[in-house]
Parts: C-alpha cells; sequence; structure tokens
C-alpha cells in the first residue's frame, strides 16, 4: 500500500482549496517508469459510487503489464486493483454499503442488474467493458494530479490511500476479517481457486499440475483441496522458497533455472 499521510493535514488543505479532499496514490505517468508517489485530489463519489479508505492493497503482475505496456491501460493511471478498505463516504443511490463498513475492492464490477449478473455469470457484467478505460462508469474521473485528470486501474486504483470506485466494486465482509489478507481475495485468491473450481471443475481423483505457487498457484491448490483428494504436482522454482508449507501437497517439481 501506498505511504500515508496526515489525514487532517490533507482533509484542512483541501477545504481551503475548495477541492473535496487530497490524498496520496502511486501514479504512473508513461511506459517503463517508476511508480510516483504523490499527492492527488479526489472529488466526492457520485450516483453510485463510494469513496473507500484503503487499508491495504496487494500487488498483481498485471500492475507490471501497465508498466511495460502489454496491458493497454490510458495513462496516467492510479495502479493496484487487489484491495481492500472502509467506506467513508457513500454518493446518491447507493444502497449495499453504507459508512464504516469494511470491504473489499473487486477487480471485476457485479451490478447485479444486467443480464449476466442476472444469470449467475457477474464474471460477464456489462461494467466489464470498460474495466480498463481509466475513466468511472459514466466517462469522467475522480482523481486529478499535475493538473490532468488520472484515471484507476480496473475502476479501482488501489494504490492510493483514498479511493473512488463504483459500489459495482465492493463487497462488503466481516469487520473481524483482517483487512490486510482480505485484499488478496479481489484478484489473486478468485482467480487461483476458480481456475481450480470452477474452469478446471476438479472432481475426486483428479490429478492435478500446478505450474508456479505464489499467489494464485497456492490459491489454485486450495481449491483443489476444497473440491477432491487426488495426486498434486505444484511446481517452483529452486531461487523460491516454499511459500505455503501448510497445504503439504504430495509432489513438487523443483526447476532448474537456465539464469547464472
Amino acid at each position: 500500500m501506498c505511504p500515508g499521510a496526515d489525514e487532517k493535514t490533507l482533509r484542512r488543505e483541501a477545504r481551503s482549496k475548495g477541492m473535496s479532499m487530497k490524498a496520496k496514490a502511486a501514479v504512473l505517468w508513461d511506459h517503463n517508469t517508476p511508480w510516483s508517489v504523490e499527492e492527488i485530489e479526489l472529488a466526492d463519489p457520485r450516483e453510485r459510487e463510494v469513496l473507500i479508505k484503503v487499508v491495504a492493497s496487494g500487488m498483481c503482475h498485471s500492475d507490471d503489464h501497465a508498466v511495460t505496456g502489454d496491458l493497454a491501460v490510458p495513462l496516467p493511471v492510479i495502479g493496484g486493483h487487489e484491495g481492500a478498505g472502509i467506506v467513508e463516504k457513500i454518493g446518491p443511490g447507493v444502497r449495499d454499503v453504507e459508512v464504516g463498513d469494511h470491504v473489499v475492492l473487486s477487480f471485476i464490477p457485479s451490478c447485479g442488474r444486467c443480464r449476466w449478473c442476472a444469470v449467475g455469470q457477474s464474471n460477464l457484467c456489462d461494467l466489464g467493458a470498460i474495466l480498463m478505460a481509466g475513466a468511472q462508469v459514466d466517462g469522467t474521473y475522480r482523481a486529478a494530479a499535475r493538473g490532468h485528470d488520472v484515471g484507476t486501474f480496473s475502476l479501482l486504483g488501489t494504490f492510493g490511500n483514498y479511493t473512488v470506485v463504483p459500489e459495482a466494486s465492493v463487497v462488503k465482509i466481516n469487520k473481524w476479517i483482517p483487512l490486510e489478507k482480505a485484499c488478496l481475495v479481489g484478484c489473486g485468491v478468485t482467480t487461483g481457486w476458480g481456475s481450480a473450481v470452477n474452469t478446471g471443475e476438479v472432481s475426486p481423483g483428479d490429478s492435478v499440475v500446478v505450474v508456479g505457487i505464489g499467489g494464485i498457484g497456492g490459491s489454485a491448490i486450495q481449491g483443489r483441496k476444497s473440491r477432491a483428494r487426488g495426486t498434486s504436482w505444484q511446481s517452483t522454482s529452486r531461487r523460491t522458497r516454499r511459500p505455503w508449507p501448510k497445504l503439504s501437497e504430495r509432489h513438487t517439481l523443483l526447476r532448474r533455472s537456465t539464469k547464472p
């Protein structure tokens, strides 16, 4: 997560300049350049939008794809699409969350109203069509820096201590759940778990190969274990520590690196 700032100072300065508030965020201004942590201006949430105080954020490889240009994202953009936090303010029409709620920010929005959401395929929600547009659902921006509008990665921008997102992108969770762990459910855990449970449709007795045991691979292993008792093979590098010792998979393949 990006370094925070003194909240009272930021809010006081924002009010004195007629802005909604100021915050800190990591902004990508050009491809193959470092993320720039700097002050941004945030507007109030609009129709069916919420202001989130970001407590924790993961960093997915997709964020690096934005840096290299392999993923087409309009620049400048605030990175991050795997976060969790607390609802600070709600816009008009918000029905599912209220101020003070703890939420996970989902990298794929789910409006709950379109055809796909209605038939249980919320991963195909109509709002996904603008996922990488940078702007919000209405085509406008909530963040600005250096006199420019700044987009948000996957409608979220979790590389900031505050962000304005669509209500469709937040999922309310119990307050006892640690936010620094819950944030990973926003992308990595669901991707890995879903690859085994939904896409792979693992059944009892199946043999499964998981290539790589990072956040996604480890979650795929957990998905497999939840569905079936069978043989699993996991692959990793000699340079990588085994990060999931409690999963106790049957076999581990060590890949010898060809680099010195």
